[in-house]
């Protein structure tokens, strides 16, 4: 048994197909089919069986995947260490996603690679909906800019902007004439929200659930510029987070602070590694310096 095979059965796993999987794996159906059979007698198991949606996996396999998923991420760690110890020159992997773009100095983000012009740098910027955790776990990302998540596995995390839901209305709406409203005033009132990650509610739907009511909301957005044209054209109440607004700074709409504080805030994520590369370590640094060169605020 080896990491290749490992791989291998965790791609038949994912896409419950044998054909498939080879093809994504640019392998003959045939060869794929007898690396798993080999898996099979070296663990002297049964790992999948035919089902109504394709392969399915048995109990013994259910195991194994888990198991596997680990193993293989623990092996790219190791090579990683490994030549971080030879003393390889490593690229950086930064990953960002919209609203921390809107919030976030471009000279933080491009800055580093003027000081420190030897070390590759790539930067990928992702919806605010994408599964941000998909990225540090499965694919080659180091650090990355994000509103919470929190709850990714196998990071640490670095609060770089505190942040808070607010509402936004066109200054024609009733609720234009206040600063700072409960979030029960919400319950009757027709709400754009920003899309967050699949099988999550937004926080403020979560808050809301909490006092006993569910809000109306008519659309989910992923870009604050529809959202705010909606505001303005439909009449529509928009939630959104107070660093977006103020980098939009949309002269006909009127940003509305909560009683209730719902944070949003903005995390430096690193994937941990138990020997850190030098470009991560001097990145880590860099953001540090940058944020304390301005205060500790943007």
């Amino acid at each position: 048994m080896n990491t290749e095979a490992l791989e291998y059965f965790i791609k038949v796993y994912e896409k419950k197909s044998v054909t498939s999987a080879a093809k994504d794996l640019f392998i003959t159906p045939q060869g794929l089919s007898k690396t798993i059979k080999q898996l099979e007698v070296d663990l002297k198991a049964e790992l999948f069986y035919r089902g109504s949606r394709g392969m399915e996996a048995t109990e013994c396999g259910e195991l194994l995947y888990a198991r596997a998923k680990h193993i293989c991420y623990l092996m790219d760690d190791i090579k990683k260490e490994i030549s971080i110890m030879n003393g390889r020159n490593s690229s950086l992997n930064v990953v960002v996603t919209y609203s921390t773009t809107l919030a976030i100095p471009l000279d933080l983000l491009f800055g580093f690679s003027k000081i420190y012009s030897n070390i590759p740098m790539k930067i990928k910027e992702f919806p605010d909906e994408y599964d941000i955790s998909k990225l540090f776990q499965e694919e080659e990302v180091d650090v990355g800019f994000v509103m919470g998540h929190e709850d990714i596995e196998n990071c640490e995390y670095k609060l770089i902007k505190s942040g808070e839901v607010v509402i936004i209305v066109s200054k024609n709406h009733p609720l234009a004439l206040k600063d700072e409203i409960s979030i029960t005033e919400l319950e009757s009132e027709p709400l754009v929200i920003k899309s967050v990650e699949t099988g999550k509610e937004h926080s403020l739907v979560d808050k809301c659930m909490e006092y006993g009511f569910t809000l109306d909301v008519k659309y989910e957005i992923g870009n604050p510029i529809t959202m705010h044209k909606l505001c303005e054209e439909n009449g529509l109440v928009g939630v959104s987070v107070d660093f977006i607004e103020e980098a939009l700074t949309d002269k006909n709409l009127k940003t509305i602070r909560l009683k209730e504080k719902i944070p949003q805030s903005i995390y430096l994520i690193t994937r941990k590694r138990v020997i850190q590369s030098k470009s991560v370590s001097l990145f880590r640094s860099y953001v540090k310096e940058y944020i304390k060169e301005e205060n500790g605020s943007f």
